[in-house]
């Protein structure tokens, strides 16, 4: 088996709390808030746990402050937030109420609740995103307890009407009140829409919600400690790191003993759907599990080359889609081209841009005409993946 492809839960190195190391220097968080109202000033003095910057929609979760400390810089994206001070945010209530006031609570403390429904079959999906991406398996054997409390939680919440642990075959996780699945541990059978149908035998069906276990333990922390969750857990090579949201990824890589050449690319998330950062600088998200480089040498190298007509990504894709003709017409700026061809059903596993011969960036072309189609009132559901 081809190891990028292989989910097998791989050894994990002693833990790295990133505080307990000299870092030459004060700690500077950069917290992404693309697409998000600041709620703070520069030079303001915020505290740990503070909200910072919210949806004026109300969909995406509101992003909190991982540090005390003084806002020294804010952008379009990004909040940059230097340490300094002790303080705290005021403990918050989490009061058992109707759905949409608990779920509501989530949201304004830092939990992604789009997709979470009334009455929906709820799957937990504990299969590592990508190669190597397993840093959650700690949350699930050693705080298993949390990870209970936010199950109760969501319950309460949405009353789901069934609930279900995916894992990679082979391994005996579990968390009380979940059913397990076994899932073969190849990829993509991580992705949310395969994991459905590993689950519920159907694709796309109603009523079905996935979290993954990351998301499952900040619920429960963030229940049990009354705070929103500040800090994750960011594996690179095989060492996990404890640090704050918004660490930014040089220092990271730094105390792991990585240092990115000049033009080696440094991944958010897995090589094949993680996202290149353009600045070391950029902190690290509440969703990212892990940091990859690509060397240069051995990376591969996408251009825009005309597509040959091989039909590889065609062949490969698990969607059934036709990612060569989506991505010519993005290529040309014909989005709206774009929707006769179900871009909407594209689940961004990027297998198309790794098996194709003319090394063509598939998957970027994809979610540009995504972002794009977004920002238009034509289809829902492509919205609601934004």
């Amino acid at each position: 088996m081809n190891p990028l492809f292989s989910l097998t839960p791989s050894e994990l190195g002693p833990m790295i709390n990133t505080w307990e190391h000299k870092i030459g220097g004060t700690l500077e968080v950069c917290l992404e808030i693309t697409g998000l109202k600041p709620l703070v000033q520069l030079d303001a003095q915020v505290a740990k746990a503070q909200p910072v910057a919210s949806d004026p929609d109300c969909r995406r979760p509101d992003v909190h402050s991982s540090i005390s400390g003084t806002v020294t810089d804010i952008k379009k994206d990004y909040i940059t937030i230097r340490e300094e001070g002790t303080r705290v945010a005021p403990h918050v209530d989490f009061p058992e109420a109707d759905s949409r006031t608990m779920l509501e609570n989530l949201r304004r403390n830092g939990i992604d609740i789009r997709g979470m429904k009334q009455g929906c079959t709820l799957i937990v999906n504990a299969v590592p995103h990508e190669a190597g991406m397993d840093g959650h398996r700690i949350l699930i054997e050693e705080f298993n307890d949390i990870m209970t409390v936010g199950l109760n939680y969501l319950k309460k919440a949405i009353s789901p009407k069934e609930c279900a642990l995916a894992i990679p075959k082979g391994v005996d996780w579990t968390i009380q009140g979940c059913t397990g699945h076994e899932i073969e541990p190849v990829y993509p059978n991580s992705l949310p829409e395969l994991i459905t149908k590993a689950v519920t035998g159907r694709e796309l069906p109603p009523q079905v919600c996935v979290i993954d276990a990351a998301t499952l333990y900040r619920i429960g922390r963030t229940i049990h400690g009354r705070h929103p969750v500040t800090l994750v857990i960011v594996k690179i090579g095989n060492t996990p790191f404890l640090t704050p949201i918004g660490t930014p990824v040089g220092l990271l890589l730094k105390i792991a003993g990585f240092r990115p050449g000049e033009h080696d690319r440094v991944i958010l998330g897995g090589p094949l759907t993680g996202r290149t950062i353009y600045n070391l600088k950029q902190g690290v998200n509440p969703n990212t599990q892990g940091i990859v480089v690509l060397r240069s040498p051995s990376g591969t190298t996408l251009k825009d080359n005309p597509c040959v007509g091989c039909g590889e990504c065609v062949i490969r894709c698990p969607a059934r889609l036709m990612p060569n003709m989506i991505s010519r017409h993005a290529e040309f700026r014909l989005y709206e081209n774009c929707l006769s061809y179900n871009i909407a059903s594209c689940f961004e596993c990027g297998l198309c841009a790794y098996w194709c011969k003319a090394q063509r960036p598939i998957l970027q072309y994809i979610r540009l005409a995504k972002k794009e189609l977004a920002a238009q009132p034509i289809i829902e559901d492509l919205r609601e993946q934004q």
